[in-house]
């Protein structure tokens, strides 16, 4: 399963703020990135077919494979102005999610999760194999990342 596209928000209040996201993953890593709704309507279209039994890997990707960069120049687009991806270490992330109350084994299992998706975790499964989502990264951030962006509420997150 790639990373939802949901986890950009996270960033969402550097983004409008400072038009930076931070994070872990290397800027030039590309990997898949899913909107959670098309994960949600795949596994309810799954559910609701009686065809369907046993047990077997589903593997999920979106339309496109996307590196940190390319991700802050698709937001920089439909947020109209500039916005870069600025690379963290894995200290100072675990240390964020430290300080946001995460307890230190929670902080390091999300590092290691981090570690193991910058060296490639989510590129294992093959795209001709995988069942396709609908939702482009741009899409997605015109209707869900734009309006938070845009929100004076946003969450004050890593």
């Amino acid at each position: 399963m790639p990373s939802f596209m949901e986890n950009t928000l996270h960033s969402v209040a550097t983004i409008r703020d400072q038009g930076i996201m931070f994070g872990a993953y290397a800027s030039d890593r590309r990997a898949p990135k899913t909107a959670a709704r098309d994960m949600g309507a795949v596994a309810a279209r799954l559910l609701a077919d009686a065809s369907w039994v046993g047990q077997e890997e589903v593997p999920l990707v979106g339309p496109e494979d996307l590196s940190m960069d390319a991700m802050a120049a698709i937001i920089s687009e439909v947020l109209g102005r500039k916005v870069r991806y600025q690379q963290i270490s894995y200290e100072v992330f675990k240390e964020r999610v430290i300080s946001q109350g995460a307890s230190e084994a929670f902080a390091q299992g999300y590092v290691d999760m981090f570690k193991a998706k910058d060296e490639g975790m989510d590129n294992v499964a093959r795209r001709d194999s995988a069942e396709p989502t609908l939702a482009s990264f741009r899409q997605w951030c015109e209707e869900e990342l734009k309006p938070a962006a845009l929100s004076e509420a946003a969450p004050r997150l890593v």
